[in-house]
């Protein structure tokens, strides 16, 4: 269900923003993960998420302000309750706006250092509806989500959704391991030392008994792929 969930919350907001700014923006984040996943056992173990993250290329406050100008005409608003400053509703969803550009999104409080590499490696995918939009690749998606944990949840690995985000594409994606060895080398140097300091972590092991939901060959294969990933990006 929160699959089902999730791809029609995308399938909204890629309507709403049409073709055009459809080709300027990547979607990200945990809406997407079903998307990148591959494995059947993992497709129904998608956590829901109440907000669609997007990545888009600008670059300072005007461009910032222009944009949201044009987010409203297509039936965007700004929420006096929301903190989020990139943040956006389209009726009663969340969509977050979030640039590229380091120093931008430093202003908006949505830094991330691979939203620009991400962005400008994004690949297309089609929707049920026959909508297209672009995803960071799963390589950078990987990237991304554990970039985002070490900023906002590595104080608290058990409640992180990062971090099952993570574990459900490493679970979900056997090509993910190929995908990063052909990754740039700057990108698998990231992964090796991130990915390592996940798995010296007592409490990561919890979250994999808990992606694996109980099956001990599941909980096997995970660990089997995370060390890989560490392996090979050294």
């Amino acid at each position: 269900m929160s699959r089902t969930q999730n791809i029609q919350m995308l399938e909204v907001v890629a309507k709403a923003l049409g073709e055009g700014l459809c080709q300027e923006v990547a979607f990200v984040g945990g809406c997407t993960t079903a998307l990148l996943l591959t494995d059947e056992f993992s497709l129904e173990e998608v956590r829901y998420t109440d907000d669609v993250d997007l990545v888009v290329h600008l670059t300072g406050y005007a461009q910032w302000q222009q944009l949201v100008e044009q987010l409203k005409q297509k039936g965007f608003k700004q929420s006096p309750q929301d903190e989020v400053i990139c943040r956006m509703r389209l009726g009663e969803l969340k969509v977050d706006f979030m640039p590229e550009d380091a120093e931008t999104a430093n202003l908006l409080g949505c830094n991330n250092r691979w939203f620009t590499d991400g962005l400008a490696t994004a690949q297309w995918h089609e929707l049920p509806s026959g909508s297209r939009i672009r995803l960071f690749s799963p390589p950078y998606f990987l990237a991304s989500k554990l970039e985002a944990y070490a900023g906002r949840g590595a104080q608290n690995p058990l409640g992180s959704q990062d971090l099952e985000d993570i574990l459900n594409l490493v679970n979900g994606r056997e090509e993910l391991l190929t995908e990063v060895e052909s990754a740039v080398p700057e990108l698998r140097a990231y992964l090796t030392q991130t990915m390592a300091e996940l798995l010296v972590n007592n409490d990561f092991g919890y979250l994999v008994q808990d992606a694996a939901r109980g099956d001990s060959e599941r909980e096997q294969i995970i660990w089997q792929r995370l060390h890989h990933i560490v392996r090979v990006t050294t």
